[in-house]
C-alpha cells in the first residue's frame, strides 16, 4: 500500500476538491486523481461520490478519513475497518424516501438487513424535498416522479395504481361527479413533479383541476377523504383497508388509464457498491411483498 495514496486522499478531504488539493501539494491534477483511484481499487470500496455539480465523502470515505487524518501512523487500522470482505458489511447506509412512506416496509427492510450485518449503521431520512444524491451522501433513493440526475441509476421496482376516492357520506351530500371538473373539493399533493407524472395518467388528455385541499401527505389525503371533505387522489394501496370495509368508494374509476412506477434511485452504477445492493434487493421485495398485500 502507498502511504502517498492515504496522504493525497486526507489532502483532498482537508480541501474540499481535487483540484484545491493539487494546488495545495503542488501535485498534478492527474496524479491526485491517480492516487485515489489506486487507494480505492486498493481498499475495494469508493472513497468519494463525485459529478459534475458535487462533491462529497462516501460512508467508507467518512470512516477512513476519521481513523486516519490525524494519525497516519493508524493506517493499518484504517483500512481493516474500511477494506472488510463483502460477507461482514460495516459502515453506513443512507436512505431516503416521502415523508408518508409506509413505514413497516422500511422498518421490515432494515430489520431483515441488520439480522444478517449487524455493523452497518443506517440513516433513514422520511421527506417530500427532492434530495441531491452526490451532495447529499444519499445510497438509495425510494423516489416517484422526481426528475434525477443524469448520472443517477434507476430501477423500478413496483407499479402504484393512483384513483380517486371519497366518503360514501361525502357522495350522498354532494352526488356522484360526472367529471373531475365537476368535484367541488378536490384534494391533492401540489408537488409539480408529481402533478405532472399523474396528470399524464389520466386519460383522454384530462388535466388536474387545482386542489381546493392542497397537501403534501398522502396519509393526510386519506384522513380528509374519512372526514368526507371531498374527493382525493390516492395510491389505492394506502386505502385498501376502507375500501374493503366500504369506508370510502372509487370515484371516475375510468379516468386513469394506467399506473405510476415506484423506482429505487442510486447516484451512479460505480456507487451501488454489494452492501448497497443486498439492502436494495431486500427493500425491493418487502416493496412486492406489501404491493400484493401478503
Amino acid at each position: 500500500m502507498d502511504l502517498n495514496s492515504l496522504q493525497t486522499f486526507v489532502a483532498v478531504v482537508r480541501a474540499g476538491g481535487f483540484s484545491a488539493a493539487a494546488r495545495q501539494t503542488n501535485t498534478p491534477r492527474s496524479s491526485v486523481s491517480l492516487r485515489i483511484r489506486t487507494l480505492e481499487r486498493a481498499l475495494g470500496v469508493r472513497l468519494f461520490k463525485r459529478s459534475t455539480r458535487a462533491f462529497s465523502l462516501t460512508t467508507e470515505g467518512a470512516e477512513l478519513y476519521g481513523r486516519s487524518a490525524e494519525a497516519l501512523a493508524s493506517l493499518a487500522g484504517a483500512l481493516a475497518g474500511v477494506g472488510k470482505a463483502d460477507a461482514s458489511y460495516v459502515g453506513g447506509i443512507r436512505l431516503t424516501a416521502p415523508a408518508d412512506f409506509p413505514p413497516a416496509i422500511i422498518a421490515g427492510a432494515v430489520a431483515e438487513f441488520r439480522e444478517a450485518h449487524p455493523a452497518v449503521r443506517f440513516e433513514v431520512l422520511l421527506t417530500n424535498d427532492v434530495l441531491d444524491l452526490i451532495s447529499g451522501n444519499i445510497d438509495v433513493a425510494l423516489r416517484i416522479g422526481a426528475s434525477n440526475p443524469q448520472e443517477a441509476l434507476v430501477r423500478g421496482v413496483l407499479d402504484i395504481e393512483f384513483g380517486l376516492y371519497a366518503s360514501a357520506e361525502y357522495l350522498r351530500r354532494n352526488g356522484v361527479p360526472a367529471s373531475i371538473h365537476a368535484v367541488e373539493a378536490l384534494i391533492g399533493p401540489e408537488r409539480p413533479e408529481l402533478r405532472r407524472l399523474l396528470s399524464r395518467a389520466l386519460k383522454n388528455g384530462v388535466e388536474f383541476p387545482q386542489f381546493q385541499i392542497a397537501v403534501d401527505s398522502f396519509v393526510l389525503v386519506r384522513e380528509l377523504v374519512l372526514l368526507h371533505q371531498g374527493v382525493g387522489l390516492l395510491p389505492q394501496s394506502l386505502c385498501r383497508a376502507e375500501l374493503a370495509s366500504q369506508a370510502v368508494v372509487p370515484v371516475l374509476s375510468n379516468l386513469f388509464s394506467g399506473s405510476t412506477r415506484l423506482h429505487l434511485t442510486f447516484p451512479s452504477r460505480a456507487d451501488l457498491n454489494p452492501k448497497v445492493n443486498a439492502f436494495a434487493q431486500i427493500l425491493a421485495r418487502h416493496l412486492e411483498a406489501a404491493s400484493a398485500g401478503q
